[in-house]
């Protein structure tokens, strides 16, 4: 009876001790953080509004944001309101789809050069002290400032993101695309009305905790006086708090490219949440901003424009993906 006993007690410590351990290491940080990430692993899953997701390990991190409608464009009266901004309009989405997490990155980009041999030239325009110049010396790989693998890939033209867009496509099987200039502003926007995502920010005194801009840390003769932000040039994707739709870095760290051509304003045909494509488009919208800009083109409804072959230090890209089963319960 006594030994039965010893070994019920053993066996109950035993278990009371297993038990204390897997508490230890569902209470630690980086537990759960990898954790996290495993559930991040590329595969079939339910692709529903706010599902982060990979399609392959190396492929950019996405996020589904929800249909919805929004006013785009800036509205008369708006500070530092262009008269490209409007007329301010009601825009549709009307199905749900993926959009990057973060800008394409350094990393990303040499991956699929690597694979495809795409030619990317040899030249860049790109900032030498206080003076923006086009120099051969610059590219991708050497943009004229340090950069690690996550940051923003630059010095890409359009036609090169739609060549990544394309390897993305064929090696995830899916639909990988550039956003429309709509989509563009639905996503930065999450659902705000204000001039930024956190707000209006009239004296652009908070901009700087939210955005990698030309603050009063860079040397450009047009650098904002009221901020500073860490990063003199691109900052590693994601330094900075996400908005509502879990999208990191939509105002400032560099220029992003989506599909349309530029409109010095918003014709009816440009009032949808589809890209506005000619065959004669001598240039292509540009949104968000850069660590080179003004802090009043860091503006949600703010718009530039860049030829679609020119490489620039100051901008990039990111993808959006379009999801078929939504496209297809949405009919």
């Amino acid at each position: 009876m006594e030994g039965w006993f010893v070994k019920s007690a053993t066996l109950c410590l035993n278990f009371f001790f297993l038990l204390g351990v897997v508490l230890l290491c569902l209470s630690q940080p980086g537990w759960a953080q990898s954790s996290q990430s495993e559930s991040l692993d590329v595969g079939p899953k339910a692709l529903t509004p706010g599902t982060v997701f990979q399609d392959c390990e190396t492929c950019p991190r996405m996020v589904v944001v929800p249909k919805g409608q929004f006013l785009m464009g800036a509205q008369r009266g708006e500070i530092d309101r262009s008269s490209d901004e409007g007329p301010a309009h009601i825009v549709r989405i009307s199905v749900p789809f993926a959009v990057g997490v973060f800008e394409v990155t350094r990393a990303q980009f040499a991956e699929f050069v690597a694979e495809t041999g795409h030619d990317t030239g040899n030249t860049c325009t790109t900032y030498h002290g206080a003076d923006l110049k086009r120099n051969a010396a610059n590219n991708w790989r050497n943009p004229g400032f340090r950069q690690t693998d996550r940051d923003p890939v630059v010095c890409v033209s359009w036609h090169d993101a739609h060549a990544y867009v394309d390897w993305l496509s064929r090696k995830s099987g899916q639909i990988y695309r550039l956003l429309s200039e709509s989509e563009w502003e639905y996503v930065a926007r999450a659902g705000s009305t204000s001039r930024f995502f956190f707000g209006d920010d009239l004296l652009y005194a908070e901009l700087c905790n939210y955005a990698n801009s030309a603050g009063w840390e860079t040397p450009f003769k047009k650098r904002g006086g009221r901020c500073r932000d860490p990063f003199t040039h691109t900052a590693p994707v994601g330094s900075f708090v996400a908005n509502g739709f879990g999208v990191h870095d939509v105002h400032g760290n560099v220029w992003e490219m989506v599909e349309d051509c530029y409109w010095p304003y918003y014709a009816p045909k440009a009032r949808s949440s589809f890209a506005v494509d000619t065959s004669d488009c001598a240039e292509r919208v540009v949104r968000g901003g850069s660590w080179s800009s003004p802090l009043h083109n860091l503006r949600s409804a703010n718009r530039w424009s860049k030829d679609p072959a020119l490489r620039a230090g100051s901008t990039g890209f990111r993808v959006a993906r379009t999801i078929l089963d939504l496209v297809a319960m949405s009919r």
